[in-house]
């Protein structure tokens, strides 16, 4: 009977913060979120919650508590959750040469082809844009092919090796030259 009763009051707990995050009562309703995700056994979802009610009430911390559930989710290995908001980000800053970065690597890892040349069009796109720079683009390129090659799956290597001969001549000579030391044979 007890359990049922604190059940009940949790549900009307986080009734209470969503009718507090509805009409833009942002002190209340972090402090009832603060009070509430004690009981959330997940940190990086109990950030990301918390990132999700600031950016619903406009506030410019939600960037930094997203990047913490990231963090988190990364750390544990949680790829799709890291790759979730690393995405929601990207809807926020879509010139962002670090979130783009980081989803290459996810994507890599994930074996998800189709976004990974996606996102890899977008960084050249600021590149060609010159909003980064050789060097960035040539850390992202190495971070992603570091990845690939700890990951040691062959249907993996294969797409991302073709793909990587293939982005070789669409970059620069100089920094194609360097690029091409990183394959291993």
């Amino acid at each position: 009977m007890e359990r049922q009763q604190s059940q009940k009051d949790k549900s009307l707990a986080w009734f209470k913060l969503a009718d507090l995050i509805a009409r833009g009562e942002r002190e209340k309703a972090l402090s009832v979120f603060r009070l509430l995700s004690h009981s959330l056994p997940d940190r990086a979802y109990a950030l990301q919650l918390e990132g999700d009610i600031l950016w619903f009430l406009e506030d410019k911390n939600s960037t930094e508590k997203y990047k913490q559930a990231a963090f988190l989710y990364q750390r544990e290995k949680r790829w799709v959750d890291a790759i979730a908001v690393y995405e929601h980000l990207l809807t926020q800053e879509s010139d962002s040469y670090d979130i783009l970065s980081a989803l290459l690597i996810f994507y890599a890892m994930i074996d998800w082809q189709e976004k990974f040349h996606e996102r890899y069009h977008q960084l050249v796109a600021l590149f060609n844009n010159r909003t980064i720079d050789e060097f960035q683009l040539e850390k992202a390129v190495k971070d992603v092919v570091d990845i690939v090659a700890e990951a040691e799956q062959e249907h993996k290597s294969a797409w991302f090796w073709q793909w990587f001969d293939e982005m070789l001549a669409d970059v620069p000579e100089v920094l194609a030259t360097r690029l091409r030391a990183l394959k291993r044979v």
